[in-house]
C-alpha cells in the first residue's frame, strides 16, 4: 500500500510540474526558467552533498574525471531535453506535454536495444499502446502533428537518452554528485542561451 501511495504521489508531483512550468513562463522565457530551475536544483543538493561528504570515501582522480565527464554529458543531454520540453510548452498544453514526455518510458528500453540491453514483450505492448495514445492525442484530422507536440516527442527522445547516460555513469560515480554537476551544467547552458 505504501509503495503504491508513493508512486501516486510521485506521479502527481511530476504531473503538476508541467502546470508550474507553463505558468512560470508567464513571467520569463523558457531558457531563463530552466536556468533558474536547474541552478536552484543544484543549490538544493548542497546540504545533502555536505552531509554525505563525511559518509562517502574521498573522490579519486579517476572517479573525479568520470564525474566531470558524466556530469557534463548528462547536463548537456538534460539541457536539450528540458529546452525542447520548455519551448514546446509555448505551443501545446501541459496535459499533452506530460503525456508525450512520458513516452520516454517506452523509448528507454527501445534505445537500450542499441546498447544490447534485453527487453520483453511487455515493452512492445506498452509501446504500441503509447503510440496509439500519442496518435489520438496529437495527430490532427489532416494527419499532421502540432509544432509543440513535435518538440515534446523529440524531447522525450532526449529524456530517454538522458536516463541511459545516467544509468551508465551512476554505477561509476556518486549519483548525488553526478546530479549536482548535471544540474549546474544544464542551468548554466540554459542561462547562456
Amino acid at each position: 500500500m505504501r509503495s503504491n501511495l508513493m508512486l501516486l504521489m510521485a506521479a502527481t508531483i511530476w504531473g503538476m510540474g508541467f502546470v508550474a512550468q507553463r505558468l512560470g513562463m508567464d513571467h520569463m522565457g523558457p531558457y531563463t526558467f530552466n536556468g533558474l530551475r536547474f541552478l536552484l536544483g543544484a543549490f538544493s543538493l548542497l546540504p545533502l552533498l555536505w552531509w554525505l561528504k563525511a559518509r562517502q570515501p574521498t573522490v579519486t582522480q579517476g572517479s573525479h574525471r568520470q564525474l566531470l565527464v558524466g556530469g557534463m554529458l548528462a547536463g548537456l543531454v538534460l539541457f536539450c531535453a528540458a529546452s525542447l520540453q520548455q519551448v514546446g510548452l509555448l505551443y501545446t498544453t501541459a496535459a499533452k506535454a506530460g503525456f508525450i514526455t512520458g513516452l520516454y518510458i517506452i523509448l528507454v528500453p527501445v534505445l537500450g536495444l542499441l546498447l544490447h540491453h534485453k527487453t520483453g514483450i511487455n515493452t512492445w505492448v506498452g509501446a504500441l499502446i503509447a503510440m496509439a495514445g500519442l496518435y489520438v492525442l496529437s495527430v490532427t484530422d489532416d494527419f499532421t502533428i502540432g509544432f509543440g507536440d513535435l518538440l515534446q516527442v523529440i524531447g522525450a527522445l532526449f529524456w530517454a537518452i538522458h536516463l541511459l547516460v545516467l544509468d551508465h555513469y551512476a554505477r561509476r560515480v556518486a549519483p548525488i554528485r553526478l546530479a549536482g554537476v548535471q544540474f549546474v551544467v544544464c542551468g548554466l547552458l540554459s542561462l547562456a542561451t
